[in-house]
């Protein structure tokens, strides 16, 4: 029967090499990456398309002509901005200047709305605008603006009556001075119903009329003449 050795083993160079454990990722790790990498590619992509469209004016509904433009009747989409017609369109950055501008054309529902579609008022409020062309000398000196509220006169035949009352200015245009400093050319636009503009057309052909720059002064007490 053969005996076991008893001689020692001799230790060499190295020790015996230990197995090493190699860590496997599970699926729930895999999963994890899988979204993260995800989430960062859309978020890419999402800020990639809001840098290249534009938001422009769509009608919610129909928006008939003659109606005053309303954010409240249009809904906002994404427009390519390479898009060739875009010039043409009503952006979101436009809607805050037009609010309140005139519809001059009927828009269908779902309709893109065009920038020319909408127009400014001739004045505010639903008036008209008209002109009245005076000298200065009988416009308060000529120092009438924008904003301020006239009082318009007739005289004719020695006798003086007034025509309209707080009226609102539009616009004046002042013209160029002559050889003499005389301005010519020179107007007050103001804002007014449709019984004024007869009432200012009448004593403009029959007459002469007065302007009275009447901003801040109280109404006048007087009934108006015809």
């Amino acid at each position: 029967m053969a005996m076991a050795s008893t001689k020692p083993r001799e230790a060499g160079p190295f020790p015996p090499a230990s197995r090493t454990r190699r860590w496997r990722p599970s699926l729930a790790h895999i999963l994890i990456a899988v979204a993260a990498v995800l989430a960062f590619v859309l978020n890419l992509v999402a800020l990639q398309d809001n840098a290249s469209t534009t938001l422009v004016a769509v009608a919610d509904g129909p928006i008939a002509a003659g109606t005053a433009f309303s954010e409240e009747e249009i809904r906002l989409v994404p427009v390519p901005t390479d898009f060739a017609g875009l010039d043409s369109l009503l952006t979101k950055s436009q809607l805050p200047a037009v609010e309140g501008w005139i519809v001059d054309r009927p828009i269908g529902a779902g309709g893109v709305i065009e920038s020319s579609v909408v127009v400014e008022p001739g004045a505010p409020s639903g008036l008209r605008s008209m002109s009245i062309p005076i000298n200065p000398e009988h416009a308060a000196g000529g120092a009438i603006r924008a904003g301020d509220r006239v009082d318009v006169i007739s005289v004719s035949d020695e006798d003086a009556t007034f025509v309209a009352t707080d009226v609102g200015v539009i616009s004046v245009a002042s013209g160029d001075s002559d050889a003499f400093g005389a301005a010519s050319d020179y107007f007050v636009v103001v804002g007014v119903d449709a019984s004024q503009a007869l009432v200012l057309a009448k004593a403009m052909a029959s007459g002469s009329v007065e302007l009275l720059r009447s901003t801040g002064a109280p109404p006048v007490g007087t009934d108006l003449g015809s």
